[in-house]
């Protein structure tokens, strides 16, 4: 197994472990329990998946949560590489710090694993995402128009602290300037979309990332003609009202009071 941490306290970040696990053909990890909980979405190749006892399989477009302190294990359950995203929150202490994960020892797994049951209620927190049933662009506002969003992970489905969904720019929109009490992170999936972090331009292509800190000021810009789609994480998970400050609506304050 291997892993590329793209978001943690090194990046900067206070809330988020995110990066990409991979596995190779035969590769797994042990039974394995944290004191934080795991989101995975599976990029490539086909996971099997441990979870509490109830094994079942994931292939390229499913995702599933790992609950805090759910003993779980992972392996390869084809013969190409598995590439996973995975998004851990609170954010994993350091190797050396507080220990925040035990291991207990190799997994004992059964002949035949299938498919998960979508409609089995002890699967709660395991689905597919089909680009199909992405629901339609919408309009938000002025700042926020021509998008969608499709929600994977959230306290619906008994995660408590990040929010997982992937948003779609079909053609052209905006996501004007606007910051947020949390942490977000963006996973490419497919097409490109120009975005500015903190006053910075980059464009983001498919297999590229972003991050955003509490209180940083980003927007996204995506052209017509050009379709853009990412897996998006929030962390922790926004509050009720408030989740959002649009710099242009905020900034017509000044224009009223003159001050």
């Amino acid at each position: 197994m291997s892993y590329a941490p793209f978001v943690n306290r090194h990046a900067g970040s206070v809330h988020t472990g995110f990066g990409v696990m991979e596995l190779s053909p035969s590769g797994s990890t042990e039974v394995t329990a944290h004191a934080f909980e795991k989101g995975i979405y599976v990029i490539e190749g086909t996971l099997d998946v441990l979870r509490d006892g109830l094994p079942y399989r994931l292939s390229a477009g499913d995702y599933t949560l790992i609950t805090t302190a759910t003993p779980h294990a992972l392996r390869n359950g084809g013969n190409k590489k598995v590439s996973c995203v995975v998004v851990e929150s609170p954010q994993p202490k350091s190797p050396e710090g507080w220990q925040d994960t035990w291991f207990y020892g190799e997994a004992v797994w059964p002949k035949i694993i299938e498919a998960p049951d979508l409609k089995d209620p002890r699967l709660m927190g395991i689905g597919h995402y089909n680009v199909n049933n992405q629901p339609p662009s919408s309009t938000v506002n002025s700042y926020l128009y021509g998008f969608s969003m499709k929600m994977l992970l959230d306290s619906e489905v008994g995660a408590t602290h990040f929010r997982m969904f992937i948003i779609n720019f079909r053609d052209g929109g905006l996501c004007d300037h606007h910051d947020h009490p949390f942490e977000e992170t963006y996973f490419m999936l497919d097409g490109e979309i120009d975005c500015v972090f903190e006053g910075k331009k980059y464009t983001l292509k498919a297999g590229d990332y972003g991050w955003t800190g509490v209180g940083s000021q980003h927007g996204f810009f995506p052209k017509e003609g050009q379709p853009a789609r990412w897996l998006e994480v929030q962390v922790p998970q926004p509050p009720r009202m408030g989740g959002q400050r649009w710099y242009s609506q905020w900034d017509y304050i000044n224009q009223i009071l003159k001050i």
